[in-house]
This record gives C-alpha cells, sequence and structure tokens, in this order.
C-alpha cells in the first residue's frame, strides 16, 4: 500500500507567517543603542527634577540637591557626548572631528574643575 503523500517544503518564512496567523509568535524586544540612551536620560532628567524639587524643599541646605543635580548633569553630558559622536561618524570631515574633540575637552575639564 502506498500513502498518498505529498512532501511540501516548509521554509522558514512560511512557518512565521503560520506562527502569525495562530498567534504564537512571542514579542521580542531587541535592545539598541537607542533604547539604552533613551532609558539613561529619562534617569537623568529623573536625577534632575529630584534635584529641582529638593531645592524648593530645603531652602537652606542644598548639599543633597547638588548631589542630584551633578548626577543629571553628567547624564545630559554624556548622551549628548555619545549623540555627538554618532553624528561626527558619519559626517567625517576633519573640522568637524576636530570641533568635536575641542567640545568634549572643554567641556569635561570645565565640569571638572567646577566639581
Amino acid at each position: 500500500m502506498e500513502e498518498n503523500r505529498e512532501e511540501v517544503n516548509v521554509y522558514p518564512e512560511d512557518k512565521e507567517k503560520a506562527k502569525k496567523k495562530k498567534g504564537v509568535v512571542k514579542n521580542e524586544k531587541k535592545y539598541g543603542i537607542n533604547a539604552v540612551l533613551a532609558f539613561i536620560a529619562y534617569i537623568g532628567i529623573g536625577c534632575i527634577a529630584i534635584a529641582l524639587l529638593l531645592t524648593v524643599i530645603l531652602k537652606g541646605n542644598t548639599k543633597l540637591s547638588d548631589a542630584f543635580n551633578s548626577v543629571g548633569e553628567v547624564i545630559a553630558y554624556v548622551i549628548c557626548i555619545c549623540l555627538a559622536f554618532s553624528w561626527v561618524k558619519t559626517h567625517r570631515k576633519i573640522a568637524w572631528i576636530v570641533c568635536y574633540v575641542i567640545f568634549v575637552v572643554t567641556i569635561v575639564v570645565l565640569f571638572i574643575l567646577n566639581i
């Protein structure tokens, strides 16, 4: 007895489409550099908001608010430096690179001197 079976080649794309139809596909979250920077920015604005609240609440004692403010500023500076680097990387002219290096060194030196 011969069975009448048809061999069906199922490609991976077809399997994925079948799973999507059945609702079996899981939501896979991929975290890229943009998602990481966005989360760090979220933490930074939280620190700055806490610093501003503490400045209003504790009018005389600003040590704690200064600490939160410094953390928020550092996070903001780091995010700006990272995003500017990605922009400079796509615009490979020597003038952009030189200005970027001067800007970053100025920010780092002056921030350290003010702390």
